[in-house]
């Protein structure tokens, strides 16, 4: 085994390579992560090992190489940098040549060490072995002619130098003969392409699996026992029958259960039942990553897994040992490593299928659990009463029937108002409510000095359902429906809503700004009570945020000034939603427009000119009038939300929120979908 040096020792062999050009970093310190994940830096090393270019699932080929430099020639170590780009781009290297990289990206892969990426800014210069004249003399006559036709930068004068001095100072022992270099990069192509559904895995095979751990891993102290599902099935594994199956999408099993309820269905099954889930033992390395980062409900992605017979002969299980055939490593490979199902940028089209079929299967096993549950009720009623009922039971039997009768009145008012069927809501067991109610002030009974009094309070945090109608919404033009602002580091967290108000954008320079810019939904619907036309009909600003826009109209945001084929399809659902209200608005607007263009004396009398202030302000209700008149569109039942959101207050006495801010009361609309 070669000696690997302490840390203090590849610090000196770093303070030895300090010669670097200046903005250049050893390749020691981006292993010891003295530069960061996420960064760019400059490198220059030494190749000792590669692979052949391959095709990705783009445009795009991928190579890799295997770089040392001074800092880490004495311990073996070499850092990986995967090179991403067209495949007459794709730059050609021997053993021995000197590699300049300008702009790579540090990032990490999986469990695996830092190790550097090509990105749009990378620049990748390699010097001919054969060519790099002895110092102080240059090595630009070596500098190999560039593939890429506009390289972002080019080496300077002292950069050259620095590679003839760098390359006949470094210990080229650990590089491989030309003949060995070639035979090692051959064989680079020979990895198949071993990903397997569970539902085809055979015995005697080596595969790759994208699975969920469907029960916490059972700790053997040297290995660990994985239950897995991708929720296809396979007849040779075992039968796992009803009893005892809980849900694993409602979070059952899961670390945050109490002690007590984990000891009392700690060795219930919960994964799916029937013939989809598989048994695979891992050992070391492995078991220590699955220990550390792995629970039920973890998606992994498993590499190299064994499969084979059980002890019982019947049962395929799978079985993940050491790996020493990593690329350019000296020691054993960790094959396991958690997926991350929230990047939908990057997620990979195979775990999204595992995921939908898990989803399927959720969807299956509720509806056949309520089937069930139903059978036993009706068998259960269809039984003659054996004895009298009791007081309680018959107070929870007049319950039953009253809440029936409320059923059965809102359902016959329902559709005597026709509602709209393309648009479909949650909490459909819900009674609906007026808006008229959801606009009521709440009040707060306490006692002051010992007498009683009733506070305002200037939100509650509620949810309704009600019958609604659209007649106004916000901005004005459906291109303004979607905004751009600046992804930033807080945005994973809940409580961050990054609106200028909050005061976010003056910290963009701290650092926490992570540059790329995102698109979202913002946008407003003013919707009135689909009440009978003889009565007033009250109306209510609700804010539909980026995540409820997505469920509403099932499209992402985008620069819809740029994207005509968004538009389109979001004028096309909106029209479900509103009917013709886009196109009455702009007639109205066109009107206004050419009144305002009349001169004075071609003006109407005053006495003819309607007064309306349809502004959009959030948290209040208005009286329905002429203005929705002409609009024909269908009502349709929808979810709303009430909260409150802080903003700037300069008056003391008005400050409920503390430091010169107050509360105001926002309702927004959710889980309300256009199902075409």
């Amino acid at each position: 085994m070669p000696w690997v040096p302490s840390s203090s020792a590849r610090h000196r062999a770093s303070q030895q390579a300090s010669g670097l050009p200046v903005g250049f970093v050893s390749i020691s310190d981006i292993l010891d992560e003295t530069v960061r994940a996420g960064n760019s830096t400059n490198v220059v090393g030494l190749v000792k090992d590669c692979r052949l270019p391959i095709p990705t699932r783009g445009t795009d080929y991928k190579t890799a190489l295997v770089l040392y430099d001074l800092s880490t020639q004495d311990s073996n170590e070499g850092i990986h940098f995967n090179i991403f780009c067209p495949q007459e781009e794709m730059p050609e290297v021997k053993p021995g040549d000197v590699v300049m990289v300008f702009q790579a990206k540090v990032q990490r892969f999986r469990s695996n060490p830092l190790s550097l990426i090509t990105s749009f800014r990378t620049s990748v210069h390699v010097f001919s072995a054969s060519r790099i004249m002895k110092p102080p003399r240059s090595a630009k006559a070596a500098l190999l002619p560039p593939k890429k036709k506009n390289s972002n930068r080019e080496p300077n004068e002292k950069e050259y130098e620095y590679v003839s001095y760098f390359y006949h100072q470094i210990d080229k022992y650990g590089v491989p003969d030309e003949e060995q270099f070639q035979i090692m990069a051959k064989q680079s192509l020979n990895i198949k392409q071993k990903f397997s559904l569970l539902q085809d895995v055979q015995e005697g095979k080596f595969c790759d699996l994208f699975v969920q751990v469907v029960r916490d891993p059972f700790d053997l102290g040297d290995k660990i026992t994985l239950y897995v599902s991708d929720y296809t099935e396979n007849d040779l594994f075992f039968n796992y029958t009803w009893e005892g199956v809980r849900d694993l999408s409602s979070g059952e099993g899961y670390a945050y259960e109490d002690s007590s309820q984990q000891a009392s269905t700690k060795k219930e099954w919960i994964g799916p039942y029937g013939k989809k889930a598989m048994q695979i033992t891992c050992y070391e390395p492995h078991a220590s990553y699955i220990r550390h980062e792995a629970k039920a409900g973890s998606w992994l992605g498993l590499q190299n897994v064994q499969v084979k017979l059980g002890r019982d002969g019947r049962n395929l299980e799978g079985f993940m040992r050491e790996d020493r055939s990593a690329f350019g490593d000296s020691g054993a490979k960790i094959n396991a490593h958690v997926l991350d199902t929230t990047d939908r940028d990057t997620i990979d089209p195979r775990l999204k299928d595992a995921i939908r079929r898990w989803r399927d299967y959720t969807r299956v096993k509720k509806a056949d659990l309520k089937r069930l549950e139903s059978t036993e009720l009706k068998r259960k009623s269809e039984e003659p009463e054996k004895k009298r009922l009791n007081a309680k039971q018959r107070r929870k039997r007049r319950r039953e029937e009253v809440e029936k009768k409320v059923d059965e009145q809102a359902s016959k008012e329902e559709q005597s108002l026709g509602l709209n069927q393309l648009i479909s809501s949650e909490s459909v067991e819900k009674p609906t409510c007026a808006i008229e109610s959801i606009l009521e002030p709440a009040f707060y009974e306490t006692l002051i000095n010992g007498e009683p009094k009733s506070l305002l309070l200037p939100f509650t945090c509620s949810k309704y359902r009600a019958n609604t109608r659209v007649v106004d919404f916000r901005p004005n033009c459906l291109e303004d429906f979607a905004c751009v602002r600046k992804q930033t580091a807080f945005d994973v967290l809940s409580d961050h809503s990054g609106d200028s108000d909050s005061g976010e954008e003056e910290d963009d320079d701290d650092g926490m700004g992570m540059g790329k810019l995102v698109w979202e939904w913002r946008f407003m619907l003013q919707l009135e009570d689909a009440s009978a036309k003889d009565k007033a009909r009250n109306r209510i600003w609700v804010v539909v945020d980026n995540a409820e826009a997505q469920y509403l109209t099932g499209l992402d945001a985008s620069n819809l000034r740029q994207d005509p084929e968004t538009l389109a399809k979001l004028r096309e659902r909106l029209f479900a939603l509103w009917g013709d209200l886009e196109e009455h608005k702009a007639s109205k607007a066109a009107e206004q427009a050419a009144t305002r263009r009349r001169k004075p004396g071609d003006m109407p009398p005053m006495e003819s000119s309607d007064a309306e202030d349809d502004g959009p302000r959030r948290g209040r209700g208005e009286r329905g009038g002429e203005a929705a008149a002409a609009v024909s569109n269908k009502p349709f039942t929808c979810c709303i939300k009430q909260y409150g959101v802080s903003i700037r207050e300069d008056d003391p006495a008005l400050a409920s929120a503390g430091n010169g801010r107050r509360w105001e009361r926002v309702f927004g609309l959710f889980g309300t979908k256009i199902c075409c």
